[in-house]
């Protein structure tokens, strides 16, 4: 994998769309997926292994099934184009700091999604995935585009 690849981060919504095959999210995901790691890097956070836990379908039987545990170690494997980066101190700090900066913007921040955010700001990503519309508003504040995916300009949004 080239280090010159532009770095997009995927929030973990975007995992669980995929694992719950939504249909209208479910093309581009997987034209994305195919692309990782040969155009663009694609990245989270490692706070995204707790929040994709399960599928919906495992959530709605109330039982759990292994292949659906195998898909979702697959997306964190070494081999997989999805390159996690580590919760530290300094995604910390910088997360309570865009919580405070909200603040004082009169927006409300979410620390999960601020922790997505400052995660995405340290690794210099170019481009932040998500379909959480809330997010959308915090562009301005991290200074990289938010917005669903888009296999056709997965780039530069």
């Amino acid at each position: 994998m080239p280090d010159d690849l532009q770095v997009i981060y995927w929030d973990a919504n975007l995992f669980l769309s995929y694992l719950n095959a939504i249909p209208d999210r479910l093309p581009d995901l997987d034209a994305l997926l195919d692309q990782g790691g040969q155009e663009f890097q694609i990245i989270t956070s490692t706070v995204s292994i707790v929040e994709v836990a399960f599928a919906a379908t495992e959530q709605a039987a109330g039982a759990l099934d292994p292949a659906i545990e195998q898909r979702i170690a697959a997306l964190w494997a070494p081999e997989s184009p999805i390159k996690l980066v580590e919760f530290s101190g300094l995604v910390a700090e910088m997360a309570r700091d865009l919580v405070r900066e909200a603040i004082g913007r009169g927006q409300r921040m979410k620390p999960m999604d601020a922790i997505h955010l400052a995660t995405a700001k340290t690794a210099a990503a170019s481009a932040f995935h998500t379909y959480d519309e809330h997010l959308y508003q915090y562009a301005e504040l991290v200074g990289f585009p938010i917005a669903p995916p888009q296999a056709a300009a997965p780039k530069l949004l």
